[in-house]
C-alpha cells in the first residue's frame, strides 16, 4: 500500500516535470508576437485614397510619392498625373528633377565634413575666410549662423530675379557676383544671432566657403565627399539649362496657362538650390540627413543643434535641416517643382514627395494627407 503510494506520486511528479519541462521549452522557442506593421495593406489603401483626393484638389500635373517604415520592408511608391502634359507621358520613378533647397542639406553637411577634417573653424566668423566679399556684418555672422539662417542677410531670391528670368524666357545666367551684390545692396534685416529668418544667401557664401577651403568647386566636393561614398549616382550640379533623362517636367502658371520651365536655366540657384537628383538618390540621401553616418559625433550634434524659428510648420532650425515634431526634413521649392523630404525620428518613417509644379506650394496638401494617416502632428 505505501508502495502504491509511493508510485503514485511519483507518477505525478514525472508527470509534473515533463509538463513543466515542455511548457519551458515552448516558452523559450515560442517567436516573439509580430509587432503591428504601420505600412500595411489598409493603411497602404487610405494613402492610394489620399492620393487621389488630393490630386483633384492641387494644381500640379504629376506627383511622386515614396513611403516607407524603418524594419517594414522597401516601401511604397505613390504616382499620380503625368510627367508632360503634351505627351501625357506618366510619373515614372526613374525620373529626375530639380530638387531646390533640398541643396542645402547637402551643402550644410559638406560643410560639416570639412569642419571635421580641420578646414573650416565654426568658431570663425564668415570673413575671416572671405574677406574680399566685404559681407554686410561678416565678422559678426558665424558659419551656424549661414547654416541655420540666423545671419541677418537679406534673402537675394527675396529681388526681382524671377521677373528677370521670366522676361528672359527662362535663359539668364545669374553669376555669383550679381546675386551677391543685390543682396549685400540691401541694410541687414537684423542682428547676426538675433531671430531666424530664411535666407538663401547663407548658402551661396557657405558654397563659397566650400570652394575657398578646398580650392575646388562645390559640385567636385560634393561628389568626393558625400555622393560617392553613399553611392548617389543620380544627383548632378547642372552645367546646363537641361535636365538628364529620363526627367518629368516642370510647370508654371503663367497667365491662367500652365508653361513648361523644365529647361529654365537654374544658376540662380548656386548653393542655395541648383542641384537635380531621382528618388533612388532621395531615398538614400533622406537617411543621411538623419543618421550623418559620414560625420562625426560632434558635428552630429550640431547639425542638430536647434534654434527656434517662430515660423509656423518649422519649430526649429538646425545646421542644414529643419524639424516639426518627430519631424527632420527640407523642402525644396523653385519654378516647376516642389520638393519635401520629410523623417520621423520616432516612427522611422521617411516621405518623399515631389509635385511637377511649385505654383501653390502643392507638395504640403500631399504631405498633410499622407502624415495624417501615418503620423498626425501632435
Amino acid at each position: 500500500m505505501k508502495f502504491r503510494k509511493f508510485a503514485s506520486l511519483l507518477s505525478l511528479l514525472i508527470v509534473f516535470l515533463i509538463v513543466f519541462i515542455s511548457i519551458s521549452c515552448k516558452d523559450d522557442s515560442s517567436p516573439t508576437e509580430p509587432q503591428i506593421k504601420i505600412l500595411n495593406a489598409d493603411t497602404i489603401e487610405k494613402l492610394q485614397t489620399a492620393a487621389d483626393k488630393v490630386m483633384m484638389e492641387i494644381q500640379a500635373p504629376g506627383m511622386m510619392a515614396y513611403i516607407s517604415v524603418e524594419g517594414e520592408g522597401e516601401g511604397i511608391y505613390i504616382t499620380r498625373g503625368v510627367s508632360n502634359i503634351v505627351t501625357n507621358e506618366p510619373m515614372n520613378i526613374n525620373n529626375c528633377w530639380r530638387i531646390g533647397s533640398v541643396t542645402k542639406t547637402i551643402v550644410g553637411e559638406a560643410v560639416l565634413i570639412l569642419v571635421d577634417e580641420g578646414k573650416i573653424d565654426l568658431n570663425k566668423p564668415i570673413s575671416f575666410y572671405l574677406p574680399e566679399l566685404k559681407i554686410p556684418s561678416g565678422d559678426k555672422i558665424t558659419i551656424p549662423m549661414l547654416a541655420n539662417m540666423t545671419s541677418g542677410l537679406y534673402d537675394y531670391a527675396d529681388d526681382d530675379w524671377l521677373k528677370s528670368l521670366s522676361d528672359s524666357h527662362g535663359q539668364k545666367v545669374f553669376t555669383l557676383e550679381q546675386l551677391l551684390t543685390g543682396a549685400f545692396s540691401y541694410n541687414m534685416r537684423f542682428e547676426p544671432g538675433t531671430k531666424y529668418e530664411y535666407c538663401n544667401t547663407n548658402y551661396l557664401l557657405l558654397g563659397l566657403l566650400i570652394t575657398k577651403v578646398t580650392g575646388k568647386p562645390v559640385i567636385d566636393v560634393l561628389n568626393e565627399k558625400i555622393f560617392q561614398p553613399l553611392g548617389m549616382k543620380n544627383t548632378f550640379w547642372p552645367n546646363t539649362s537641361y535636365l538628364p533623362y529620363p526627367y518629368s517636367h516642370g510647370y508654371y502658371l503663367y497667365e491662367g496657362s500652365l508653361l513648361d520651365v523644365t529647361n529654365w536655366n537654374p544658376s540662380w540657384g548656386n548653393a542655395a538650390g541648383i542641384l537635380t537628383s531621382n528618388i533612388f538618390d532621395m531615398k538614400i540621401w533622406s537617411k543621411e540627413m538623419v543618421e550623418g553616418k559620414l560625420l562625426s559625433a560632434k558635428m552630429k550634434s550640431e547639425r542638430f543643434s536647434w534654434v527656434d524659428s517662430e515660423i509656423p510648420g518649422v519649430s526649429s532650425s538646425g545646421f542644414g535641416v529643419e524639424k516639426y515634431g518627430d519631424w527632420i526634413f527640407h523642402d525644396g521649392t523653385l519654378p516647376g517643382y516642389n520638393t519635401k523630404v520629410y523623417c520621423n525620428t520616432v516612427n522611422k518613417i521617411t516621405i518623399i514627395i515631389y509635385t511637377t509644379s511649385a505654383d501653390g506650394l502643392p507638395g504640403g496638401p500631399v504631405l498633410v494627407a499622407f502624415m495624417n494617416i501615418l503620423s498626425p502632428l501632435k
